[in-house]
């Protein structure tokens, strides 16, 4: 129970300083600000292997959650500027959930050997590897922004993607959050599923590169639909699934999907915006909505079954769809300043 509030509150606190950060990101420095988070979030992580008390670590869980925020604001500040963000974003997920690859086992085997101290310190470790990449996300910047990018946002357009990027999150949700309770209820053995994680985190890495290139070739209309109903599918079918194949089957359609939207998505509100306001906050808004994920599922569960996550994802995810269907083309462009065809189709 403690454990689920200390990761509620560093996620809602990398969200919250994301969000608060977002409309400061066009004057600010990525690279200090990048230093300042991780430097903050690592501390944050060594602090936490000597406290023992419950609101201590509370407060240590916060600052390190305003320092993940922090960098996660300047890391999509840079994406917003790149000159390619679908292949960047393709490329970073896909590096995040190899690193998420290694560090479950042994991030596991070090708490299994020090305790949770120890878990802390390797966290703390492993941010501060981050260090030497740092001043990279200066280079990353496609050019700098002009008078004509630092115009105020169409703002039927932005509501339209913020909408777009907190349904995608809240979505499948539930199911991402029980997906291995739900393995186990059919009756396979924790360890195994384990194992399945990992093949559908590898494909996860596939379907990720997969929307660097797609995105990176121009349209993203039919490629999101086409995912989402996908990723609503997988998730209905996990809902209802009985069999240990259907379920491996499952699981790996599940996590190249999620990453092939999460991927579209994340390269569409960086093109709407290169000055890099709208992307941290789009991210922040991501993250708030996706820490509801447990919470809400635990309470569908409750009313319905595992098969109501499952219809939930696909009526959020049906709602997304009819959202990109009023996007349109403004998802396809490649970059640069926002258009206004998009504000006068919604008039």
């Amino acid at each position: 129970m403690e454990a689920g509030w200390l990761g509620s509150v560093e996620m809602m606190s990398a969200a919250g300083v994301a969000l608060l950060a977002a409309p400061f990101m066009s004057r600010l420095s990525v690279v200090r600000v990048a230093l300042t988070g991780v430097l903050l979030a690592s501390l944050a992580q060594f602090g936490s292997a000597f406290l023992d008390s419950f609101w201590p670590l509370v407060g240590a869980r916060l600052i390190a959650g305003m320092g993940a925020g922090l960098a996660v604001a300047a890391a999509a500040a840079t994406a917003a500027a790149a000159a390619d963000p679908d292949r960047l974003y393709g490329y970073v997920f896909g590096g995040f959930m190899v690193l998420m690859s290694f560090m479950t086992p042994v991030l596991a085997a070090v708490i299994d050997a020090a305790g949770i101290a120890g878990g802390y310190a390797l966290l703390g470790s492993v941010v501060l590897l981050a260090l030497p990449f740092l001043r990279w996300l200066d280079h990353a910047a496609r050019s700098p922004v002009n008078a004509e990018s630092q115009k105020s946002l169409p703002r039927a357009e932005l509501l339209l993607l913020m909408t777009l990027m907190m349904l995608f999150g809240i979505g499948p949700g539930p199911t991402w959050a029980f997906m291995e309770r739900i393995g186990v209820s059919i009756g396979i053995e924790a360890s195994r599923v384990g194992i399945f994680f990992s093949i559908g985190i590898l494909f996860g890495l596939l379907g990720s590169l997969a929307a660097g290139r797609v995105g990176a070739r121009g349209g993203k209309t039919r490629p999101l639909v086409l995912g989402l109903l996908i990723l609503a599918a997988s998730c209905l079918g996990l809902g209802f699934a009985s069999h240990e194949g259907v379920y491996l089957a499952l699981i790996v359609l599940f996590w190249f999907t999620y990453l092939f939207v999460e991927v579209l998505l994340f390269a569409a509100v960086a093109a709407f915006d290169p000055t890099g306001r709208v992307g941290p906050a789009a991210v922040g808004a991501f993250m708030i909505v996706l820490g509801l994920g447990p919470a809400l599922g635990g309470f569908l569960i409750t009313v319905g079954s595992y098969a109501t996550t499952g219809w939930f994802a696909v009526g959020v995810c049906g709602v997304a769809v009819l959202l990109i269907a009023v996007a349109g083309r403004s998802l396809n462009r490649p970059g640069a300043s926002p258009s206004e065809e998009m504000t006068a189709r919604l008039s």
